[in-house]
């Protein structure tokens, strides 16, 4: 009767606080964390982060997924020596990024369908490890698109 007569008086959603009680903020759980956090001051964060720990951040939720995908187009280096990489895998990891400098991959999963995500116009170094499914398709496509390499 007293939560009836609350909501007959006009007071809040039961889930919101009032202003003396932490600010008025949400304590609804459903709610995400771009809904805590500026979508600005995500990408701050996960831009300072390096790969592995940003593709821990973005199996977390959709909100750090969509962000760790923006900020995968404006990094500068890309390392992943770790693993090797299948071109499934480093499709969504290698967006369209006119910042790219370096690139360092492990190539072993890889084939000549992916040298068009390997050659990028805006290299400046490519290191690439076991190369041997590979052929001089790769060379020649490097060549031709990535003028500025070292």
């Amino acid at each position: 009767m007293k939560a009836e007569n609350a909501m007959a008086e006009g007071d809040e959603n039961p889930h919101q606080r009032k202003a003396g009680e932490g600010g008025g903020e949400p304590t609804d759980p459903s709610l995400g964390i771009e809904y805590h956090l500026p979508a600005t001051v995500l990408a701050t964060v996960l831009s300072r982060l390096d790969l592995r720990s940003l593709c821990s951040a973005a199996a977390t939720c959709r909100s750090l997924r969509a962000c760790a995908s923006h900020t995968l187009s404006f990094l500068p280096s890309f390392h992943l020596l770790d693993i090797a990489p299948t071109l499934d895998l480093l499709r969504p990891l290698l967006p369209p990024n006119p910042y790219l400098r370096s690139l360092r991959l492990d190539c072993c999963r890889l084939d000549d369908s992916s040298v068009g995500y390997l050659a990028r116009p805006s290299l400046h170094e490519l290191c690439l490890h076991n190369c041997e499914n590979l052929s001089g398709r790769l060379l020649t496509t490097v060549g031709t698109k990535c003028r500025d390499l070292r």
